[in-house]
């Protein structure tokens, strides 16, 4: 049963058109690719919705979500590979004086792809890390086997949460950050969802 006057975050909204659509989870997969090339807001928190919208249907959302998302980092990666250093730099003038920069380029240099697949495992930004890996060139396979499998871990924990423990994760919901609450993000709108059996 809808619910039409009320409000959800806005992407809970979006998605919830399309979550009865067979190509559901490839919907969320292509979200997944576009939000991470474009680096704007975080993808964990739309996976929860999405999820949350069509629990039964969790680990297809996670599979092709976690492809997604590591396909957008493999095409960020081939184009700061193509970009080199120097414009790399001029991009970003600071960045390598940052301290992130160096505590990344510490443990790529020490470990590789493997530094690659902690961060993309991790809830710290991976962008960093795609930027030292491309600029050390390292292997395009390995550098997607490294974003698929931590998106597949980190992507795993989240879609489970949301599908088997909803009720925590519907309160966590409620406390995100104003960028992706709607209009009244107090309004105890995510209980809806229960009501349409997903």
């Amino acid at each position: 049963m809808r619910h039409p006057k009320t409000k959800h975050p806005w992407f809970l909204a979006v998605l919830e058109g399309a979550a009865s659509a067979r190509a559901y989870p490839l919907v969320i997969g292509i979200i997944a690719c576009l939000l991470t090339v474009s680096m704007t807001i975080p993808f964990a928190p739309i996976l929860i919705g999405a999820v949350l919208l069509s629990r039964q249907r969790w680990i297809a959302i996670v599979i092709v979500s976690s492809f997604g998302s590591a396909s957008g980092g493999l095409f960020l990666y081939l184009g700061l590979y193509h970009l080199g250093w120097s414009e790399v730099v001029t991009l970003d003038p600071s960045l390598a004086q940052s301290q992130t920069w160096i505590t990344v380029t510490r443990w790529v240099s020490a470990y590789g792809t493997g530094a690659l697949l902690v961060f993309a495992a991790s809830p710290l930004p991976q962008t960093p890390v795609l930027v030292f890996t491309a600029v050390s060139r390292l292997p395009v396979v390995e550098v997607f086997a490294a974003l698929l499998c931590g998106k597949l871990l980190k992507y795993t924990l989240y879609g489970y949460l949301a599908a088997r423990f909803p009720d925590w994760v519907q309160r966590y919901a409620r406390q995100l950050p104003d960028s992706f609450a709607g209009p009244d993000p107090a309004d105890d709108s995510v209980d809806s969802l229960n009501a349409r059996g997903q």
